[in-house]
């Protein structure tokens, strides 16, 4: 296989989205372990199943329809003007079979959930909302993708419902404590999906997507990033003001440091200063992913 045929199957699979949603489910089963409720390991795995063969499911699908989910690391593949994209798709057959046998067995596993009794009203709704906010994205008529809200949605799917899912799956209702640990990391993941993009937005510009970047413009984008990190750290501190406990919220921390940084160098963009696309993703990637492995860490280990 050639390297880059080997950049497209992991553009498909998106290794960053998948890792993301893993270590979110686990935060909120973690919070259920923490909250000293006991764990149904074969509901949490029936969950987590599901969950991902949504997610790959609506991946393929996107990819099959040239309206793909975000790319992130692999933004750089997406060379092909629209007209040929849509005329020439690269490999449909076997992404739409791929995705039509994942949401089937997505939909066999739902079946099983409900027959298990494992389902209420509440996790209906979750379940039904992240099938719902990836069919606005990736089907072709809806795609929100590039209309300046698509980074907002991919946030919401991948660090808001996988957290609130496994717990729900578990508990039945949301806790507060819950919450208080994961809006952060949503603020965290927005920051770092604006980084992800910023290396495309030439090509974006270019070819008039109306990403959110494009319509802020980079050197605003770079301010709301900077915004987002700071308000996401913010809110680690403040959240410890309504009870939430030092010993799970205080190494998220240890990433200040990274985050710093990378305010730091992207504001040095504007005056001028040498771009490093390997440093820039790199802190963005710990920025997002040690607090989300810290609190996860910690929730499970009590």
């Amino acid at each position: 296989m050639t390297e880059q045929k080997k950049q497209n199957f992991l553009r498909h699979f998106r290794p960053i989205h998948l890792g993301t949603s893993l270590v979110l489910y686990l935060l909120g089963s973690g919070f259920v372990r923490y909250l000293g409720e006991s764990l149904d390991y074969q509901v949490l795995f029936l969950g987590l199943a599901w969950m991902v063969c949504t997610q790959l499911g609506f991946y393929f699908l996107g990819d099959h329809f040239q309206n793909p989910f975000d790319t992130g690391l692999f933004s750089n593949l997406e060379v092909k003007p629209p007209s040929v994209e849509k005329t020439k798709p690269e490999s449909p057959s076997p992404l739409l079979f791929g995705s039509v046998s994942l949401l089937s067995a997505s939909a066999v596993l739902g079946v099983i959930l409900v027959i298990q009794g494992s389902l209420n009203m509440t996790s209906v709704l979750v379940m039904f909302t992240y099938f719902l906010l990836y069919i606005l994205l990736v089907v072709p008529g809806i795609s929100l993708d590039l209309s300046s809200v698509g980074e907002i949605i991919s946030s919401i799917i991948l660090v808001v419902v996988p957290p609130a899912l496994a717990f729900i799956l578990q508990v039945g209702a949301l806790h507060r404590l819950l919450t208080l640990g994961v809006f952060p990391l949503f603020l965290l993941n927005m920051a770092m999906v604006l980084v992800l993009r910023l290396k495309r937005y030439r090509d974006d510009l270019a070819r008039k997507r109306k990403t959110l970047l494009v319509r802020l413009g980079w050197v605003q984008g770079v301010f709301i990033h900077n915004l987002l990190v700071f308000s996401g750290f913010l809110l680690f501190g403040l959240s410890l003001f309504f009870n939430m406990p030092f010993r799970i919220i205080g190494p998220v921390f240890l990433a200040i440091p990274a985050g710093i940084i990378l305010i730091w160098y992207l504001s040095s963009l504007e005056d001028g200063a040498p771009v490093h696309w390997p440093l820039i993703t790199l802190l963005s990637l710990v920025v997002f992913f040690l607090p989300a492995y810290l609190i996860t860490y910690s929730v499970w280990i009590r």
